[in-house]
This record gives C-alpha cells, sequence and structure tokens, in this order.
C-alpha cells in the first residue's frame, strides 16, 4: 500500500562541513490493514523515513510509492488527496496546534485546509470521532496548555481521522507518554483499526510496545535495514 524503494538521503552537516548519510538504500512496504514496526535506536533514520514516506522532504535516490503509483516526484496539489490518505501522529504533538487557538477550532482546520469543511456536519463528525478517541466535548472549549499529553495525542489522532486516512504513520507517538496513558492510547489504536480498517506504521525504540502492536516488524540501524528479507529483519509481532 505505502512504499519505500532503495531510499537514500544525505544531509549537509550544520558544522564542520560535509555530509552524513540518514538512510542507505532503505526498501520497507506497509500492506493494506496491518500494523508494520519500525524499531530502532534514537539517530539511525526511523523518522527520517518517515518524513520522506510522507512526502515532507525530498530523496536523493530511490522511489516512494503509494497504492503502486510511483509519487515521489508528486508536487502541490497533485499531492493533496495522498496528503489526505497518509497522517503523520507525531511524538510532539502540541506542535499541530496553535497555542492561541481554541481546541475545537484547530482540530477542525484540515477539513479546511483541504476543502472539505461543512458547518452543518462538521459538528457531528468531530463528536463521533470524539468518542471513538473517548474523549470529552468540553475540551474543544480549552487552549493547549490546558490539557494533559495524553489528551493532546487523542486531539492530534482525532484530527488525522476527520479526513479519513487510509494510512497513519505512528512516529514515536506515546514514547513521552506515562505507562498507563500510553496503554490507553495503544488500546485506542487498535480499536480504531478494527474499525476503521487503517494501515499503521508504528515507529518506535521500545520493543515490547512494537511487539504489541505489530503484525510485522523491521530494524533499522545507522540509515540502513537489518536483515535482507524485504530490506529489514521480519518478525512476527502482537506477542
Amino acid at each position: 500500500m505505502l512504499e519505500a524503494r532503495e531510499v537514500s538521503k544525505t544531509f549537509r552537516r550544520s558544522w564542520g562541513g560535509g555530509a552524513f548519510t540518514a538512510l542507505a538504500q532503505v526498501s520497507l512496504r506497509l500492506e493494506r490493514g496491518e500494523t508494520l514496526g519500525l524499531m530502532g535506536p534514537s539517530g539511525c533514520g526511523k523518522s527520517t523515513l518517515a518524513r520522506i514516506l510522507l512526502r515532507l522532504i525530498p530523496i536523493d535516490t530511490g522511489q516512494v510509492l503509494y497504492q503502486g503509483e510511483d509519487i515521489t516526484a508528486l508536487r502541490g496539489k497533485a499531492l493533496l488527496p495522498f496528503r489526505r490518505q497518509v497522517q503523520l501522529i507525531p511524538q510532539r504533538p502540541e506542535s499541530f496546534f496553535d497555542p492561541a487557538m481554541k481546541l475545537g477550532n484547530s482540530v477542525l482546520e484540515p477539513l479546511k485546509i483541504f476543502g472539505i469543511y461543512e458547518k452543518r456536519t462538521a459538528r457531528e463528525m468531530l463528536l463521533g470521532t470524539l468518542e471513538q478517541v473517548k474523549l470529552n466535548a468540553s475540551l474543544l472549549d480549552r487552549y493547549p496548555h490546558q490539557v494533559s499529553g495524553g489528551e493532546i495525542q487523542r486531539l492530534s489522532i482525532c484530527r488525522a481521522l476527520l479526513l479519513d486516512p487510509q494510512v497513519l504513520i505512528l512516529d514515536e507517538a506515546t514514547s513521552m507518554l506515562d505507562i498507563s496513558v500510553q496503554a490507553q492510547i495503544l488500546r485506542i489504536l487498535q480499536e480504531l483499526q478494527r474499525v476503521r480498517k487503517l494501515s499503521y506504521l508504528f515507529i518506535s525504540h521500545d520493543r515490547e510496545v512494537v511487539n504489541l502492536m505489530s503484525d510485522r516488524l523491521v530494524e533499522m540501524k545507522e540509515g540502513r535495514m537489518l536483515g535482507k528479507n524485504e530490506g529489514g529483519t521480519m518478525e512476527q509481532g502482537k506477542d
């Protein structure tokens, strides 16, 4: 469904000159309806790969494919259908919310950006999605600094779901949360996947969490996939 083929990426160093290789011929394929776990230590290239799959940064060589179509060269409006269908759930969701804007307005912002906001139906859609992520509608009248880390992460999930995506890329989405809150959000994600038939790329350094969530696992180290099976070490997840 979503695939990276032989992707390489280098960055210029901000100090000392020269460049470093963030990704070296990395391949990965996410199938429809599955959770693919992507593991590795900090700095191994996981988040760079996520940004490339989201088409947020260009690649040096390789391809990004979505539903069999090469989207590597797409730009601007040609990418809008893809951007709606593939959404990011980040490690720090507060970056998605304007601190001066009430959460209810921020959550609805993507609908306006994509030109699908309808005042008559938006509120109903929002309330239904809030129920799916186990949040009370009273939060909508608050500002980002007035809610907990777990609440704002669930709001970021709600915000993404309003676009009716097919894929969520979860980049260390629960790593900053307390264990009890983390467990609650993982249960919500599992239920959402069952009900909405979502595909997840679940990125984490925590093997226990990745094992719990994933149908398959791949591992990265120093910008490369470990092993040779589909470009990575493949293991059965969901112990």
